[in-house]
């Protein structure tokens, strides 16, 4: 237990100093513009 709570917050503290100092890419976002891209090549044209 104390190991887990250890390492999470380590991770948690390692992720908040490396949002802070570099440009880390929004990962939702991008997923998010995948799929819509994914959605617009699916469908059929519509003429």
């Amino acid at each position: 237990m104390l190991q887990f709570l250890l390492g999470f917050t380590l991770g948690n503290v390692v992720g908040m100093y490396l949002a802070q100092n570099y440009d880390i890419p929004n990962l939702a976002k991008k997923l998010e513009d995948i799929k819509k891209d994914l959605d617009a090549k699916k469908k059929p044209p519509s003429a």
